[in-house]
């Protein structure tokens, strides 16, 4: 895999770094998908840094038809992850309308892929915008968690009492009905204690 981790307000697009789309496969479930990768190889990146690190309002929790150890978990994007989260969105509607015939069996403008994708950044009013990922939490997929000091734990019960790190597989491109969107995946991720300042110290 590839870890795009050293990010800054100069870093390049991702746009340069050779994503493609492999043909749409069907699952035995009738799920549609395409296998994401850059110059050949997996897409997975660390997001955040042990001094500017990720976290969570909702923790992980069940959304729409999830079942299982199989969850949701919206993670807050500090600026310049929400930068680079958005140069996939910006990469991906041009990308789907110029290989919309082998990706979709039809031929779609800009504005009808713009119609039917489902950003990975999602900005709801004035709250901070957020990246929705998914996360095994139990079983033999679970991901794998971290401690501060590089050891591994448990998971917890309640990502909200963390400052996390992230190691996020951007993996493939999901088709339902005339919707489509990315799937972010939490292979490991490490979680800091968050850290308490008093406010009530110097008065």
């Amino acid at each position: 895999s590839v870890t795009l981790s050293d990010v800054d307000g100069n870093m390049a697009t991702l746009a340069s770094s050779g994503l493609q789309l492999a043909d749409p496969v069907v699952s035995a479930r009738g799920a549609k998908s395409c296998a994401l990768s850059t110059n050949g190889i997996k897409l997975v990146t660390t997001a955040g840094s042990r001094a500017d690190p990720l976290t969570t309002p909702f923790g992980a929790s069940s959304f729409q038809d999830e079942v299982g150890n199989r969850k949701t978990i919206e993670l807050r994007l500090p600026p310049q992850w929400l930068a680079y989260f958005q140069s996939l969105d910006d990469w991906t509607v041009p990308y789907l309308a110029e290989n919309s015939e082998r990706i979709f069996k039809k031929k779609m403008t800009i504005e009808q892929v713009r119609d039917c994708y489902k950003p990975c950044v999602n900005q709801r009013g004035s709250y901070p915008p957020t990246l929705r990922c998914k996360i095994q939490v139990a079983g033999s997929l679970a991901v794998r968690c971290w401690n501060g000091l590089d050891q591994r734990m448990s998971v917890p019960e309640d990502f909200r009492m963390f400052e996390l790190l992230p190691r996020v597989h951007i993996s493939h491109l999901w088709q339902i009905s005339r919707d489509c969107g990315w799937v972010c995946q939490i292979q490991d991720i490490q979680c800091l204690e968050a850290s308490l300042a008093c406010p009530f110290v110097g008065e």
